[in-house]
């Protein structure tokens, strides 16, 4: 009997040795069938513009935003916050708006319970929970007053991930909004008015983004060259040996090499001369596919979309305003009563 209870004791340890038990807190994503939203490969940015496009397996707008949402989800393990900020080092090293970064996951703290509130909305709501139109009109109200966090003066190339990740979305939820109040074969929806403006913004500043990230990155590359002292090149004719140095300084990848060359004669080029440039090009051609596809891509992307967007504007009653246009409306016409009601002249009215 003890036997056989040894026999099976080594069996379960054996089967133990062999097979490979995962953790039970490993990190199991929630959308296994659907790309992995981490931050590296695919970022949010990504993931909403491969899904505009048609070119990611997410269902529905719904099931994206789920995704998105659990990729935003803080976790220790798997967290796409750190990720994020490990990609953008490679392109920017140390030169990132650090402050700006903390804002935006605080802000996005927001931005998902938001997103939250449009996932569970309906077209037509029933008086006990908002519908997609008050969903929509809330999402873009808040990231239009907070996306100045993205689009910053100080270090901007470090914000071209979360820049990218708050535009998709709030064109995501924009472009919903439209199919989801255009008839067919009848009413257009006034939101692909504010698509089509919002896509104009974004894509504006992706471009510029793209550029100045670019040239920025150039502008760090430094290459000093040392020419051969003039007291050693005045006794060449006697054998003396001498030399010209180039040296690279990198500070974004910190980095520094030199180069050392035989002085060329009667100024031919030395063993050095493309030194530099060489260094220069490699970067240029890493950054630039960083850039493209994290930066351009996406904006490639927006690009094809406006085209639609501004073909369905045309087609849009001009008597009709947006949920987001008629508060903007409300709220101009109330200041201007407010104003007159107290005696303000016109005149500073505009002033104001």
């Amino acid at each position: 009997m003890q036997a056989r209870w040894l026999c099976g004791a080594m069996v379960v340890v054996l089967i133990g040795a062999l097979v490979h038990i995962p953790s039970s807190t490993a990190y199991v994503t929630s959308f296994p069938d659907e790309p992995d939203i981490d931050g590296i490969m695919m970022t949010v940015g990504i993931a909403v513009a491969k899904f505009l496009s048609g070119l990611v397996p997410y269902p529905t707008v719904s099931a994206l935003l789920l995704a998105i949402i659990n990729a935003w989800e803080p976790k220790p393990e798997d967290n796409y916050w750190e990720h994020v900020k490990d990609n953008v080092e490679q392109v920017c090293g140390e030169f990132i708006n650090e402050h700006n970064m903390q804002q935006v996951q605080v802000y996005k703290k927001d931005l998902m319970s938001l997103l939250m509130k449009y996932e569970r909305a309906e077209v037509t709501g029933d008086g006990t929970y908002p519908d997609k139109n008050t969903a929509a009109d809330a999402i873009t109200t808040s990231i239009i007053t907070n996306r100045f966090l993205v689009e910053a003066a100080l270090m901007p190339w470090s914000m071209a991930i979360d820049f990218t990740d708050i535009a998709s979305v709030h064109i995501l939820i924009l472009k919903d909004a439209a199919d989801s109040y255009t008839v067919t074969n009848g009413d257009v929806s006034r939101w692909w008015v504010d698509l089509s403006n919002e896509l104009k913004h974004y894509i504006e500043y992706g471009i510029w983004l793209e550029k100045e990230t670019m040239k920025w990155r150039n502008n760090k590359i430094d290459c000093f060259f040392d020419k051969a002292d003039g007291a050693c090149l005045a006794f060449e004719w006697i054998g003396l040996t001498c030399y010209d140095k180039y040296e690279i300084t990198d500070p974004v990848r910190r980095y520094k090499e030199g180069c050392l060359q035989l002085h060329p004669d009667n100024g031919a080029e030395g063993s050095c001369s493309a030194f530099c440039d060489l260094y220069q090009s490699q970067v240029n051609r890493d950054d630039a596919r960083w850039s493209h596809d994290y930066l351009g891509a996406v904006v490639e992307e927006w690009e094809a979309l406006k085209i639609y967007a501004d073909n369905m504007a045309q087609h849009v009653s001009k008597w009709v305003l947006s949920p987001f246009e008629f508060f903007v409306f409300c709220s101009l016409t109330f200041f201007y009563d407010l104003f007159l009601f107290l005696g303000i002249p016109f005149s500073h009215i505009c002033l104001l």
